[in-house]
């Protein structure tokens, strides 16, 4: 898609609530003397767009750290519950399957890593990333 515009977003450390640019590879704090604590995606958009089905997984793109969009993406789907929402007494469930189910309109063939990670993983890479990422899998983790 030519209309892709990269995410507005920030990292927060969960330890000292330092805001950080993504520099691609930020996972945890960075502050000297602190311990090793996870960092949390902080969005620009309070409320998520979904942009459609073309734009495969970056059609939730509002709410994934990346900063392109590869193409050839499958995509999960998310739909309000009707039938567990009413067994477990709930107005507002709203379940994701990462799958295939056309009925639904979820278009993931695999479901696995590859397809539900990697996609946002390289797509948080910049266009200009010059190294090779090798991803060693042994299978669906």
């Amino acid at each position: 898609m030519t209309d892709f515009i990269k995410t507005g977003y920030s990292l927060e450390s969960l330890c000292c609530h330092k805001i950080y640019k993504d520099q691609g590879w930020t996972m945890d704090c960075t502050e000297k003397g602190h311990p090793a604590a996870f960092v949390r995606t902080v969005y620009e958009k309070k409320q998520i767009e979904d942009k459609g089905k073309n734009y495969g997984l970056y059609r939730y793109s509002d709410w994934l750290p990346v900063s392109r969009m590869l193409s050839g993406s499958g995509y999960p789907v998310t739909y309000k519950s009707r039938g567990l929402a009413e067994y477990l007494g709930l107005s507002n469930l709203y379940i994701t399957f990462n799958g295939y189910w056309p009925e639904k309109d979820a278009a993931m063939m695999t479901g696995t890593f590859k397809e539900c990670e990697a996609y946002s993983v390289c797509g948080r890479m910049g266009a200009d990333f010059g190294k090779v990422l090798v991803v060693a899998s042994a299978g669906n983790t």
